[in-house]
Parts: structure tokens; sequence; C-alpha cells
């Protein structure tokens, strides 16, 4: 009885939602994939934000994106919470913004996240996306949708109802499938490494360290078709150098919609075969690549938010990438805890990283039972040093173990944390080995909501 009167509340939300969006017609721009679809629509609103100051661009704040969320983010709420009064009110809210409030947005950016079959259909009877953008499928959710393939025939729901333009990962197999298969236009970027087959890619990166908050900077040189950019920013990561660029060329193709609809005839964002030097500064999202200053002189590289197959990959790389370029002498010390949602493919995608990991970490702190069973059990057969790898089952006990570590250690260190979020809660372990107490609140899930939950977790 439960589970239909929800259903009943957010079909009726949904119906409110698609009735506003028809009636004020915004851009809607709709964000999916597996992974990386809150950095990728964070990054966009932001560069849209620069490059089309004159209109106004919304996207939510939160990670709102399935059943409810959709229909929150288009009315712009921003907070809710699991009661009755709370549904009654928010209904109410609703119903008056879609009947008596004017345009609230010219641009919304919409991220539209699904976890079980069917879930997409629903979403796109609330708004059909003018622009489309497809991050990657990776193996997260698989305990819902069996494998990767049956995720990549929901998430290519959303391209086939694209109304004008779908951009596609072309450093993920599942989006090159789909070229053949789309009646809309399309460009591909990459999200790796150079490819001169993308249309939108980069090159040259190089780490530096920068006024920028956290320490950290990276340059790279970016070509959208004819048009290069010398690019300069905080956030890291080569996904979210894809993100930029991708942005940036979202961002030329709306204001050629704005120019002809307005008699413009000027669209500097369009203009081919020039070279462009952009310093591009972000507010970065909690948990997603932060990089904070440790005790006794530890880097840390905090990417708590949520953890898949190809995201550990990611940041083992960028690690990597950042010592050698920035600390060749100091050590890096992995944090991981569980990778969750993964159904029959756990135990496989946990062994699988193994490789990664021992050719990158001088230590290894592993924590909850997929890391400590099947993780550290790789570890060995590929000749990892056991010695050098440290279990835990409880967040708060590794962290102090770590701060513990830092305190009699010689070395000065690199560390990496990054963990699933489902009732796992590791970034509390950060908190016992960060310099400067007032970045507790960068970190991610320390809403008062958030931490009275975590309480009862851990005692």
């Amino acid at each position: 009885m439960k589970k239909k009167i929800l259903w009943w509340y957010y079909k009726v939300l949904g119906k409110l939602a698609h009735s506003y969006i028809n009636k004020h017609n915004p851009e809607v721009i709709g964000i999916n994939g597996s992974v990386g679809k809150t950095s990728c629509r964070m990054i966009v609103y932001q560069t849209l934000q620069q490059f089309l100051p004159h209109k106004r661009i919304y996207t939510s704040p939160k990670n709102f994106n399935g059943e409810l969320g959709l229909s929150l983010s288009i009315f712009q709420i921003e907070e809710r919470e699991p009661n009755v009064l709370y549904f009654i009110t928010t209904l109410c809210k609703l119903t008056r913004k879609r009947f008596f409030w004017s345009k609230p947005y010219d641009i919304i950016l919409l991220e539209y996240g699904i976890d079980r079959p069917g879930e997409m259909d629903f979403l796109l009877t609330i708004a059909k996306p003018h622009i489309g953008i497809f991050t990657a499928i990776d193996a997260v959710h698989s305990e819902q949708f069996g494998n990767p393939a049956e995720i990549a025939r929901e998430e290519v729901k959303m391209l086939k109802n694209t109304l004008e333009i779908w951009f596609l990962n072309a450093n993920d197999g599942y989006a090159l499938q789909l070229k053949e298969h789309l009646e809309i236009d399309y460009l591909t970027y990459q999200t790796e490494g150079y490819d001169i087959i993308a249309d939108i890619n980069f090159k040259d990166e190089k780490f530096f360290l920068s006024d920028f908050k956290g320490g950290l900077g990276v340059q790279f040189h970016l070509r959208i078709k004819e048009k290069k950019y010398s690019i300069s920013t905080n956030i890291l990561g080569k996904a979210n150098y894809g993100y930029i660029w991708l942005w940036l060329a979202v961002a030329g193709i709306l204001d050629y919609k704005y120019a002809r609809a307005e008699g413009r005839t000027e669209t500097p964002l369009l203009k081919s075969g020039s070279h462009e030097e952009l310093k591009l500064k972000y507010e970065l999202q909690p948990g997603r690549l932060s990089v904070f200053h440790g005790i006794e002189n530890s880097v840390i590289i905090d990417s708590t938010y949520n953890a898949s197959p190809l995201s550990v990959r990611t940041i083992i790389n960028t690690a990597h990438n950042i010592k050698m370029q920035l600390f060749p002498q100091r050590k890096i010390w992995l944090v991981l805890w569980d990778m969750r949602e993964l159904g029959d493919l756990t135990e496989r995608e946990h062994r699988m990283i193994a490789l990664y990991v021992s050719q990158v970490a001088d230590r290894v702190i592993l924590v909850g039972q997929y890391m400590t069973d099947y993780l550290a059990d790789e570890l060995e057969k590929v000749w990892y040093d056991k010695k050098n790898i440290e279990k835990f089952y409880n967040a708060n006990i590794a962290g102090k173990y770590i701060q513990k570590t830092l305190k009699e250690a010689w070395d000065e260190y690199l560390i990496v944390c990054k963990w699933s979020q489902n009732t796992i809660f590791l970034e509390e372990a950060i908190k016992h080995f960060l310099l400067n107490p007032e970045d507790q609140k960068a970190l991610t899930r320390q809403s008062d909501w958030r931490m009275h939950k975590k309480l009862k977790f851990f005692w």
C-alpha cells in the first residue's frame, strides 16, 4: 500500500512538472549515464553561467534526479525530508507554482538518474531534453539491472527521445554502438586521452600548485573541432576536462540559437580557427576529487561521494599522474571501501582493480567486507606485499589508524580516499587526519539529517 501511494504521489508531481515545462518552454539539457552525471551537470551549469551571463540558468544544487528528484528540480525545490508533512506541503507548493509563477529560468539542467528498469520511461513523461549528454556506462546498479548491457538499454531511451542534439562519450564502448541508431545530430567528446577522432578532445595535462582552494590546479589544451583553447582550472580528473569542453560546445550551440532568435549576427563562441586562453574556476562538489591539506604535511584527495569500478580506476590514474608531476618523493596510500550495487559482478569487479592498485599504491587501507575479502585476496595473488595491506570494518577506526600512522611516519604521503555511499560514511574517517578542522564542512554528506544518521550508524 505504501509503495502504491508513493507511486501515485510521484505521478501527480510528474504531471505538474510536465505541465510547468510546457507552459514556460525553457531549454532543457539532460544528462544521463551510470557514472559522472552530477559532476558533469555542475561543471556544465557553472560554465554556462560564465559564458551566457545574460540568461537565467538553473540546476538543483542537490543530487536530485529520479522519480521524485526530477520534479523537485524543475520546481526549484532544494530540500526534501522523508515524512508525510513534507509530502503534503510540497504538493501544495508545486501546485501554487504551476499556476501562479512566471517563467523562472531560460535554461534548466536535469539529471536523468535511474536505478531500476522502466524508470527512464517515467522520467521522459516529465520532460524530454533538447540537448542530451551521455556520460558512460559502468557496472554500478547491476544489482537491479543484472549487467551493464541492461543498464545501457534503459539509458538509451533518453537518447532516442532527445529533440535536437546529443553528445556521446567517445571513450565509452556502449555510446559508440549507439551512433548508428540516432536520428538526430550528435558530437563526440573524450574523457580519457587525446583521440583525434572525437569532435571534442584534450591533451597535454599538466598539474601545478596554485592559489586555487586546495592548492592544486591543472592546465591542458582543448579542441572543439577547429577552435582551440588553453585551459587552466581547479577541476581535476580527465573526465572533468571532457565535461568542461563539452559545455563550452553546448554554450556555443545555445548562443547560436539565441542569436538567431534575437536577430544577432555575432556568435563569438562559435568562431573557428582562433586560440584562446581561459582560466576557469569552479565551486567544487563535496567528495568529488577535492584536495585538502592533511596532518604531517600530507595531501588528501577526497573522492568519497560514490564509487564504481570505472571511477576507482580513474582516480587511481589521476593520483598517479599528480604524484609523478608534483610529488615524486611522496608515497601513495589508497583508502578504499566496498563498491556497492554491483550484484553478481561484485566479486569480479573488486578483484579486477587489484592490478591498478598494486602498480600505484605504497600502502592500501581497505574498509568493508568486499574489499577485505576480494581485493585483499587478489592483491596477494599478484604478489603485492601483504604487510602493506590494512583491513578494517569501521570508518572511524580506519581514520584513527591513519592519523596515528601519519604521526609516527618519517615520510610524506598522498592519501587517496574512494568509496561508495550506501551506509558506509567513510568521509568521517577523513576528519581524523584533516589539518584544518574547518575543512570538515567541505566533506560530503554533512547535513544535520545525515549527521544524525551517522551517529546512529557508528554508535
